[in-house]
């Protein structure tokens, strides 16, 4: 039983630290950069601390975009205040977008349909972003020159998190989600990150976003499960890493990605299975430890080995970390560094964390809390004011 176990949880842990050694091999900066209009449209609630460096950070893009549509819930959203207050940071328009409420969706959906309807003949793509990110000068050429130049109709790329600062928790999820980031895109094959996505002018044409939205809790899983339907070309760019500094503390951090492990058990349950399955395996890490402790040479072989595939793991993180452009400190790097040699504890907390998206029917998001029934069978049922803490 002691080699089954040590076998299946030492090839788990292979499994992700392979998915960093390719995506590091083959890593390189794209070679062409397209000249189009492009509108940026972002969904936003609440006063955060994040909005002033995205909104410089979008002003120093090496391509220009053409506006910037902004949508928020109501004028009474501290979101909508702040918005007026920084539009000076902006060398391009930007224009504030008050969608109202709607009960039958989640908010974000009722925010980007009204910002839809603003989007015109005059737009080679839209790019969606979301407002936790900082990125870098040139991701926007990055992200839509592909779709600008007809070599797919959606591009988009993946979050990284930046940990100076951010507690244990924070460190727990972002372990996780930088194996997401980095791991086999046969699986999440066709799917989008909403937070960095381009669509090109005859792809959102053809998706119809505003009926695409309409009823839909998740903006990423409709629109993941539109462009399949359509067969579009949808490109994973895996240059495009967007740094995402950390917000709010541990709670905020294992709540966000409670909500994001919901929506994938949501919209591709089989991609929600094959994680468990991974995690779990990884997760054989932590009765191995306990045979070790009572004695069982051969599991104690398999933990170190487990431990130092861990502690590798950590190493080429950071160096995916340094090559999209973030800079951390020694105690977040060693925190890092600690969670992959502490595999198993780690593995079972991922494993735990997972867990906690197995029920879907209720789902807290910012402000509002939904009943979901299906992807498309959403239910408002409390908000609370705008910027409340989840």
């Amino acid at each position: 039983m002691t080699a089954t176990l040590g076998i299946l949880a030492l090839l788990a842990s292979l499994a992700w630290l392979a998915g960093i050694a390719w995506f590091l091999w083959f890593f390189r900066p794209p070679a062409v950069a397209a000249e189009g209009r492009v509108t940026l449209l972002l969904a936003v609630t609440g006063r955060t601390a994040g909005l002033p460096p995205l909104l410089a950070a979008l002003a120093r893009q090496t391509l220009r975009p053409r506006r910037l549509l902004v949508a928020v819930e109501a004028e009474d959203d501290p979101a909508f205040a702040q918005l007026r207050e920084l539009e000076y940071l902006l060398p391009f328009p930007a224009e504030i977008v008050v969608a109202g409420r709607d009960d039958t969706r989640s908010q974000k959906a009722t925010n980007m349909i009204a910002a839809l309807a603003r989007v015109d003949a005059d737009d080679d793509a839209l790019v969606l972003l979301d407002a936790d990110i900082l990125p870098q000068d040139h991701w926007l050429s990055w992200l839509a020159t592909p779709a600008l130049n007809g070599a797919a109709d959606v591009v988009t790329g993946y979050r990284w998190h930046a940990l100076d600062g951010a507690g244990p928790g924070r460190h727990l999820v972002a372990w996780l989600d930088r194996a997401l980031a980095l791991g086999p895109r046969a699986l999440a094959s066709g799917l989008v990150w909403g937070g960095s996505v381009a669509i090109g002018r005859e792809a959102l044409a053809r998706m119809d976003l505003p009926a695409t939205l309409a009823r839909t809790f998740s903006t990423d899983g409709a629109i993941s499960r539109r462009a399949r339907a359509l067969g579009l070309r949808v490109l994973t760019r895996r240059a495009v890493l967007l740094p995402t500094p950390p917000e709010g503390g541990d709670r905020e951090a294992l709540a966000f990605k409670r909500r994001q492990l919901q929506i994938v058990h949501l919209y591709v349950p089989r991609l929600w299975l094959a994680l468990g399955i991974a995690l779990h395996a990884e997760a054989l890490a932590l009765p191995l430890a306990l045979l070790a402790l009572a004695g069982d040479a051969l599991a104690a072989g398999f933990v170190a080995a487990i431990a130092a595939v861990g502690a590798l793991r950590a190493a080429l993180h950071d160096r995916v970390t340094r090559a999209v452009g973030i800079e951390e400190g020694l105690a977040a790097r060693a925190a890092q560094f600690a969670l992959g040699l502490l595999a198993p504890l780690t593995a079972p907390a991922a494993a735990a964390l997972f867990w906690t998206s197995a029920r879907t029917r209720r789902i807290r998001w910012r402000h509002v809390e939904y009943q979901v029934a299906g992807p498309e069978q959403v239910r408002v049922i409390r908000r609370h004011r705008p910027g409340a803490a989840a």
